[in-house]
């Protein structure tokens, strides 16, 4: 009986919430928006710049899905043979949870699944070239700022467990870049609806 009594009250809890209008008006909305910011790579470059669009849908208070799509550039020295550049247009999809959320101010944290378009080309003694798709897992968290009824501004973080295996690469030692890396970004969202 306690607990028929406890489930009730939450669910009046729940539809009062679901009910008022800064709530409802998130309920369900769509918005476009860009992002750039900066790339470290833990085998290559820091301070890389990354940058894209990204779209993402609010599906009820909470929670919302985000579909990303990035691009950057990297390299990395394979001692004296010479150096290995590296291209990767990553494209995540991310659900995203809001621990927070204000009509004006959101903190979220996401997670979700990596799809990289990799290339990978030797110069100097490094010859050939790779072209590898690679799925990859990332985590991360984030604000959203509302700036107007239509713009949010949003700030992020992510790590990407990337794990590249370059070994198709002459030399055998052009092997040691795994390229994970994290991202912290700075986008400009539209809504929609």
């Amino acid at each position: 009986m306690k607990s028929t009594i406890r489930i009730a009250g939450l669910a009046i809890v729940l539809a009062a919430l679901a009910a008022s209008p800064a709530v409802a008006g998130d309920a369900f909305s769509l918005d476009l928006g860009v992002h750039g910011g900066v790339l470290n790579s833990r085998d290559g470059k820091t301070g890389l710049f990354v940058g894209g669009a990204q779209v993402r849908l609010h599906l009820i208070w909470l929670l919302a899905a985000e579909l990303r799509g990035s691009t950057y550039s990297d390299s990395y020295n394979v001692s004296s043979f010479g150096s290995v550049d590296v291209k990767n247009t990553p494209v995540q999809l991310s659900a995203m949870l809001y621990l927070l959320k204000y009509p004006g101010f959101g903190l979220y944290v996401l997670g979700g699944g990596t799809y990289n378009a990799l290339r990978l080309e030797g110069s100097g003694n490094v010859s050939g070239s790779v072209h590898e798709n690679k799925w990859a897992t990332h985590a991360g968290a984030g604000l959203d700022i509302r700036l107007s009824k239509s713009f949010i501004l949003n700030v992020d973080g992510r790590y990407v467990f990337l794990n590249v295996d370059p070994t198709n690469l002459p030399p055998a030692s052009s092997g040691a870049y795994k390229g994970d890396y994290w991202t912290g970004t700075l986008g400009l969202d539209w809504k929609i609806f």
